[in-house]
């Protein structure tokens, strides 16, 4: 009984670990690596020095929508990181209510025939950054108290994950003025 509970214990604790960036309930499932993302006819990959990575499909719902989201969980420079993406223009799709960020910058993301703006907000103690590319929405979740890393994750994590037509070495980013 006593080590039923304990690999009980050991299940959820990993189940919530994956959604630890995650203000909502979500049902997480483990994959070996991003190319088990192909079911949902999604591409999502970590960064260049980008460790440790984790994959996952995860059921959730975002703006009244059950949705199947891509996740990669890894270590980027010394902050854990949560990257999604979902086949779903302009949705929020990191679990968190953007409605109680405590701060927000603003940044232009360019690549050739795309352009974006990757909203990084500070929310309930982590840094939650949000953008959209063509049809998909992406997100990212970094685990620091520092902006400027967090900034500097989500742009490595934007510019990793364009289409695949797209050049990266033309990607120019710069702070819009508020």
């Amino acid at each position: 009984m006593k080590k039923s509970f304990v690999a009980v214990a050991l299940v959820l604790a990993l189940l919530f670990g994956f959604s630890a960036c995650s203000g909502s309930k979500e049902v997480v499932k483990e994959y070996n690596s991003s190319a088990d993302f192909a079911e949902l006819q999604l591409f999502l990959e970590v960064p260049e020095g980008g460790e440790s990575p984790k994959y996952a499909i995860v059921d959730a719902k975002s703006n009244g929508e059950e949705l199947k989201i891509a996740q990669i969980t890894y270590d980027y420079e010394g902050t854990s990181c949560i990257l999604r993406t979902a086949n779903v223009g302009s949705h929020n799709i990191s679990g968190y209510d953007e409605n109680k960020a405590q701060s927000e910058e603003q940044y232009d993301l360019n690549v050739e025939g795309y352009s974006s703006q990757i909203r990084i907000m500070l929310i309930s103690g982590k840094y939650v950054a949000l953008w959209t590319l063509g049809e998909h929405s992406y997100s990212l979740c970094a685990d620091t108290s520092d902006p400027l890393v967090a900034t500097s994750c989500a742009i490595d994590a934007a510019n990793a994950n364009v289409p695949m037509s797209v050049i990266a070495e033309n990607t120019t980013v710069a702070q819009t003025e508020e």
